[in-house]
């Protein structure tokens, strides 16, 4: 198995937070930590409003999803961008309003494409 870099996007209307993860592809045991203090989003962001969430991947491919880590329900899923990829910058990454438990985990899937 094969790992890289991603990085997330978290945006509110009160500003945004960025997240980081060494992915393992393959798996969606990959959790995205808050790049200012290692906290998972559900800690990082409680009880905050997010309308945007973007994922960047440095090869292959990329899904990620919002998961509850004490009822699994997924709440959010999504796919990655790659990195240095152009289109439609300003609306890339909308989703359905979404307010943060302490519970809530980001997890990013990758795949290597050989």
């Amino acid at each position: 198995m094969s790992t890289q870099a991603d990085t997330a996007s978290v945006w509110s209307p009160s500003g945004g937070r960025s997240f980081a993860v060494t992915a393992t592809d393959g798996t969606f045991a990959n959790f995205a930590l808050s790049t200012t203090g290692s906290a998972q989003l559900g800690f990082a962001m409680t009880n905050e409003l997010a309308t945007k969430i973007q994922v960047t991947y440095a090869a292959g491919g990329a899904a990620w999803r919002i998961r509850n880590s004490v009822s699994q329900v997924t709440k959010r899923v999504g796919f990655g961008y790659k990195v240095g990829a152009t289109g439609a910058a300003p609306y890339s990454g909308d989703v359905q309003p979404i307010v943060f438990a302490q519970d809530d985990v980001m997890e990013v899937y990758t795949v290597a494409v050989p």
